[in-house]
C-alpha cells in the first residue's frame, strides 16, 4: 500500500477528547504520523491506513469526522548542504601517518614490537 496524508476536521471540547481522538487514530494498523491540531480542530494522519477505517475509529467515539484532504504527505524539505571553510594555511594538510614531511616533529625511524601471547603464536603487535 502506498503511504498517504488524511487530514480531517474533528470536534475537541476538552482534553478528554484529544485523548480519546489520539487513543483511537493510533490503535490503527499502518498509521506512522499522528497529529492534532487544536486550534484548527485538525486532524492529520500518515500511513498506509485505509481513511475509511479512520473515520470509522473515530465514529465509535463519538465524534462526527469531515474529511478535508487525502493525498500524498509532503516529501521532506532537503537542507542545502554547507561546504565547510578550508584552512588558510599555504600548503594542504598532511595525514599524520605520511613520514616523509619535512617538519621537524615528525620522525622517519619506526620501532616495533611484537609480543607472543598465545600458545599458537598469534599475539600484538604495536607500532
Amino acid at each position: 500500500m502506498t503511504v498517504k496524508k488524511v487530514e480531517m476536521k474533528v470536534d475537541i471540547n476538552c482534553g478528554k477528547c484529544k485523548n480519546q481522538i489520539m487513543q483511537a487514530v493510533t490503535e490503527l494498523e499502518g498509521v506512522n504520523q499522528v497529529v492534532l491540531d487544536e486550534e484548527k480542530s485538525l486532524l492529520t494522519v500518515v500511513g498506509t491506513m485505509d481513511p475509511i477505517c479512520i473515520a470509522e475509529q473515530l465514529r465509535k467515539i463519538k465524534q462526527k469526522p469531515v474529511v478535508v484532504n487525502i493525498g500524498p504527505p509532503k516529501a521532506p524539505e532537503a537542507k542545502p548542504e554547507e561546504k565547510k571553510p578550508e584552512p588558510g594555511c599555504c600548503k594542504p594538510c598532511l595525514p599524520y601517518y605520511n613520514y616523509t614531511c619535512d617538519l621537524p616533529y615528525y620522525s622517519n625511524t619506526r620501532d616495533m614490537v611484537s609480543v607472543s601471547t598465545y600458545e599458537n603464536g598469534s599475539g600484538c603487535t604495536i607500532v
